[in-house]
């Protein structure tokens, strides 16, 4: 049930939002083996959880893109996902980062621009809070997210942080980007 609840919270965290629908979608400058890691905290009740999670160009054409999420909690690997993006179309991580026979609704509340450091570099972000609530695997789960995006980088997120309650537990979930690069030959 944990490794189910974490997956949805994954899904969720590991969404980076639009930046409006007017634009152009963020990911055609994507290259394969770009990649972005984050360093993860993540309360659940009274448990801590630390990890690490990394974002990955694995493949792309003209019309798709295809991104590896993988990572380990507490020093354990957790099961990779993989997401398709359509990039003849303004990208919805509504339609895309979620489990499949996930029901959400995602409010955008407000936005703004700040300066945000992470991994030893500094970037001009746009941040954007959202209220969803969604309904996967037969778990209601209702969260505040706030992302940090930065057009500088190929992957967008600098920096998430989710609370919520899944199952009655209160959640508590921050992701801040450590690595970024490329593993292209």
């Amino acid at each position: 049930m944990k490794t189910r609840l974490l997956a949805c919270l994954l899904a969720l965290a590991a969404a980076p939002f639009a930046l409006g629908a007017d634009e152009e979608n963020p990911y055609k400058k994507a290259k394969v083996g770009d990649y972005a890691t984050y360093k993860m905290t993540t309360k659940v009740g009274t448990t801590s959880l630390e990890g690490t999670i990394t974002q990955s160009v694995t493949a792309k054409t003209d019309k798709e893109l295809t991104l590896k999420v993988t990572g380990k909690v507490n020093g354990m690997d957790i099961p990779a996902q993989e997401q398709k993006i359509d990039l003849t179309k303004p990208y919805d991580p509504t339609k895309t980062a979620l489990p499949p026979g996930t029901e959400a609704k995602v409010e955008k509340l407000k936005d703004g621009t700040e300066k945000v450091k992470a991994a030893g570099k500094e970037y001009d972000t746009k941040w954007e809070t959202y209220k969803i609530k969604a309904k996967a695997g037969g778990q209601e789960i209702e969260a505040d997210v706030k992302n940090w995006m930065s057009k500088d980088l190929t992957l967008l997120v600098v920096k998430m942080e989710m609370t919520g309650e899944v199952m009655g537990m209160k959640i508590e979930m921050e992701m801040e980007l450590s690595e970024t690069g490329s593993k292209a030959d």
